[in-house]
């Protein structure tokens, strides 16, 4: 049997959020991070399947069913945005299972707020320092495995190309080829997950992830302020798991996660998968997350 889904609209730091929820609510909860260009309904399958939780998987800041904002798209407010939503529907140190751009707000929602999450547990997500060291380093050539992030860069354009005909079909492919193995993704949940983005407007918030991201890199007082958090090590268990097909993030640089998150890293890869894990293996993703949770 699957677990139905229902849809909650909460006011979480100054947003109306749309979460979807599912599972009992007296039960222990997870709250589910995603990513780019992804929204909740990535997890729909993961969630449809997991027994024993109560389970929560809000659509993001700057996503369509959640109220737009038009900024607040960095990483310190986007983790605040995660603590508001924490404190909104009432939960009581949730597991945090996050996904590539939901990873990297999950890593940096452990450094600041660790004591409100009983684990971390993260897809396909490099600790962001981890990560911006090997970019500007050159580690196994990470630095030229995502340059859509210099499109994202541009002013205007790419928000208005990606919700044309051509730019969706340019995004499906794009999803397509992080396959670990051809027609893994549920091409039905894929196209779904891309027709929520009807105009500019819809996509330029999950854009911003980006131009932010860059932005804290550049401007000294925003890298300070983030390297702050950094020092401060992580205090729950994490797990890495790691689909070793992903071809935009490295396994190996990866793997080094646990020298910036300043505690044990259980590393968990996941042979023959890319970087959608949840849409490719959900049924691998439950395993992995009920293993983390036995083994915390």
């Amino acid at each position: 049997m699957t677990t139905p889904i229902e849809h909650l609209h909460v006011e979480a730091n100054g947003l109306r959020f749309h979460v979807a929820a599912a599972g009992d609510a007296g039960a222990p909860s997870i709250l589910f991070l995603h990513g780019f260009p992804e929204g909740w309904i990535s997890w729909q399958t993961v969630m449809e399947t997991l027994p024993g939780y109560r389970l929560y998987a809000p659509d993001l800041r700057g996503y369509p069913a959640t109220e737009r904002a038009k900024d607040g798209y960095d990483v310190l407010t986007l983790t605040d945005d995660i603590k508001a939503l924490i404190d909104a529907l009432e939960l009581d140190q949730p597991i945090l299972v996050s996904h590539d751009w939901g990873g990297a707000l999950g890593w940096i929602f452990a450094h600041r707020y660790s004591n409100m999450i009983r684990t971390l547990i993260v897809l396909n997500c490099t600790h962001p320092k981890t990560l911006v060291r090997a970019v500007l380093e050159v580690q196994h050539l990470q630095t030229f495995r995502f340059p859509y992030v210099v499109f994202f860069l541009i002013p205007w354009l790419p928000e208005h190309l990606l919700t044309t005909a051509l730019g969706k079909k340019l995004m499906s492919l794009s999803c397509k080829l992080l396959e670990g193995r051809p027609g893994a993704i549920n091409p039905a949940m894929l196209s779904d997950m891309l027709s929520r983005f009807q105009s500019a407007q819809d996509i330029k918030g999950p854009i911003d992830y980006y131009r932010q991201l860059v932005l804290t890199q550049i401007i000294p007082s925003r890298r300070r302020r983030l390297n702050a958090v950094y020092n401060v090590p992580i205090t729950v268990p994490v797990t890495l798991v790691w689909g070793d097909k992903d071809k935009i993030l490295i396994e190996a640089v990866g793997r080094e996660s646990y020298k910036d998150a300043g505690c044990p890293v259980d590393f968990r890869p996941v042979r023959g998968a890319g970087h959608f894990l949840q849409l490719e293996v959900p049924e691998r993703v439950v395993n992995e997350i009920l293993h983390a949770l036995a083994a915390s």
